[in-house]
């Protein structure tokens, strides 16, 4: 009797080992702000995850136990028709887990953001030129400056001083700058290749006396501190619809373009620094 004791508690042993060793799956879900991105889409390690009420649930293939998996997860999100914004994060998971990852929830070092660049009319520039109060004497800069008219018609039409622009997008940096020669600017307007969130790339707006931007709320509030760190007091920035992040303009008016259509400008002018 014993020795059958004996093996049935070794055999049990065994039994519960093995059932310990099996292989599980892990779930991963995935929070977004469905009311506001819609379209928000989720992929975990390239391969789309479906749901609905802003959540998204993803189960692993089964997992060797003990052993850690990391799994790249990214949202991308369109909040508007021109703006994209690419949230990668990565997370680890063992067998049998259950996590939860909120990409609701933004972090401005991992998330980027690309806006189309969409042209404002020749006569909505020169008004924030006005709003600027542009004169000989001023540096205009232009951060995502596309085809470069934000700089172009100042320095043309009110003589500013200098114009710079940063671009992104190599092909608009050649149209920008084939634009400036043909308008007989070209060596009054200087256009890079850049990227308006690093500040190497925004050093030229040091120099500036106005900026004259047209971004999204969204690359607006994440470039705001820049300019309010690098620009110096009594320079103007004028903004086309957008405003920057919690940086209050000083100034709101309503314009009427010459195609009948009404356009929102923001002013603000850089005070002293405390």
């Amino acid at each position: 009797m014993m020795r059958v004791l004996c093996a049935g508690a070794a055999f049990a042993a065994l039994l519960g080992l093995a059932t310990a060793q099996e292989k599980k799956a892990a779930t991963i879900t995935v929070k977004v702000t469905e009311s506001s991105f819609k379209d928000t889409v989720v992929k975990v390690d390239g391969a789309e995850v479906k749901g609905k009420d802003g959540t998204r649930v993803f189960t692993t293939p089964a997992l060797e136990p003990g052993k850690e998996y990391k799994f790249a997860v990214e949202a991308l999100i369109e909040p508007n028709n021109y703006t994209k914004i690419t949230r990668p994060r990565e997370v680890t998971v063992k067998a049998g887990d259950a996590v939860t990852l909120d990409l609701s929830v933004e972090d401005k070092k991992l998330d980027k953001i690309v806006v189309r660049w969409v042209p404002t009319p020749g006569d909505i520039v020169d008004k924030m030129a006005e709003l600027a109060k542009v004169t000989k004497d001023d540096v205009i800069f232009d951060p995502g400056c596309g085809d470069a008219v934000m700089l172009i018609r100042p320095v043309k039409k009110l003589g500013a001083k200098k114009g710079f622009g940063i671009e992104i997008d190599p092909k608009m940096v050649k149209v920008a700058q084939d634009k400036a020669k043909d308008e007989g600017v070209a060596d009054r307007v200087v256009i890079a290749q850049g990227d308006i969130l690093n500040e190497k790339d925004m050093a030229a707006v040091a120099e500036s006396s106005v900026v004259l931007v047209y971004i999204g709320d969204d690359l607006g509030a994440r470039m705001s501190p820049l300019l309010q760190k690098m620009l110096k007091p009594g320079a103007r920035v004028v903004s086309h619809r957008f405003k920057l992040g919690d940086w209050a303009p000083d100034k709101t008016v309503q314009v009427k373009g010459e195609d009948g259509d009404e356009y929102t400008l923001h002013l603000w002018v850089v005070k002293e620094k405390k």
